[in-house]
């Protein structure tokens, strides 16, 4: 009984070494693995060692011998060949196979399970397209859809063809709307729609199906041809760090057309909208910090459009330590 004892305290003792430390409260919406160990390995020094060197994290322990945390995917071999260790990152259905390491193991896989999403969140429903006034500048078009349960996202689609085999606009918005501003386009008919996106706990992103495509038109009044617009310049590097991506703009242009991507070609953006000001706000857009981006803008007078500016290197800083944090602040003796 006594060498239960024990052994049911150290392996607790393990996890909580491993999960409470003040960085990891954060981190635990990012558990991606089940992992279960052998009993004799709970006590073993190296095994521990080697999951603190190599930024494993056990946030969860559900003892003898099953943990849930964050293991990164490297791990999964060395772990079973060195310590016989079994790293599970998907949906377990062998449920049997827990049933000897006792209650707690079949718990631990239930909640495991209940992490996943068995199927993609269902097609958005198109709410209505209508004009709406932008402040004093002007009309743009508002596409709007239904909020789908647990989406992290959406994904946006335009196309000339309700095929979509030529995408014209692709991107990723956190809301449930998109504001489109007609003067970056021709006259003609265009066809949008929208999936939804949810997050899974190992990071990845699943898609949606997407809706039904709906339609809109652009017909902008006739002027007499103008100057060309000029393309607004752009800084070579600009880093974003606790607030909204911003641009100087010396002209004074009614509307910017927005694109941000992972490469500098601009072959899929991974951000393409339309403001009225000379910043973009990024929360709730899948933008990794420290991690080069491209942006590059284009500017319009409410009827027409000028040229992209030059591409510009983009880095979203990670944000400082609040000041005053009291979870920083260390407790006097």
């Amino acid at each position: 009984m006594l060498k239960k004892i024990v052994y049911l305290c150290t392996a607790a003792a393990l996890a909580a070494a491993l999960a409470c430390t003040p960085a990891l409260a954060a981190d635990e919406a990012l558990a991606n693995a089940l992992l279960v160990v052998p009993s004799e390995t709970v006590f073993n020094k190296k095994f521990q060692d080697f999951l603190d060197k190599n930024g494993a994290k056990l946030l969860h322990s559900h003892p003898p011998s099953v943990f849930i945390g964050h293991i990164p995917q490297e791990l999964d071999r060395q772990l079973k060949e060195k310590f016989g260790a079994q790293v599970y990152r998907e949906r377990v259905d062998d449920w049997a196979s827990f049933a000897r390491y006792g209650e707690n193991a079949v718990f631990a896989v239930n909640a495991w399970n209940k992490r996943f999403v068995e199927d993609p969140p269902e097609a958005p429903l198109v709410v209505s397209t209508r004009v709406q006034k932008a402040g004093r500048k002007g009309d743009a078009l508002k596409l709007a859809w239904n909020d789908v349960m647990k989406a992290t996202g959406y994904r946006l689609q335009i196309s000339a063809e309700d095929t979509f085999e030529k995408v014209l606009l692709d991107t990723v918005v956190a809301r449930n709307s998109y504001r489109l501003v007609p003067a970056f386009w021709t006259d003609g008919v265009y066809y949008w729609r929208v999936a939804g996106i949810l997050t899974l706990n190992t990071g990845e992103a699943r898609e949606g199906a997407f809706s039904e495509p709906y339609s809109f038109a652009v017909s902008k009044p006739s002027r007499a041809p103008g100057a060309k617009l000029a393309a607004p310049p752009m800084a070579n590097k600009t880093r974003v760090k606790g607030k909204p991506l911003s641009w100087a703009s010396p002209v004074a242009f009614k509307y910017y057309r927005l694109q941000l991507s992972d490469k500098p070609d601009f072959t899929a953006p991974l951000l393409d909208v339309f403001t009225d000001t000379c910043t973009f706000k990024l929360s709730g857009l899948p933008v990794q910090r420290n991690t080069p981006y491209y942006m590059r803008v284009m500017g319009s007078d409410g009827a027409a459009a000028g040229d992209w500016s030059a591409v510009s290197e983009v880095v979203v800083e990670s944000p400082g330590a609040i000041k005053n944090d009291s979870k920083r602040i260390k407790r006097k003796n």
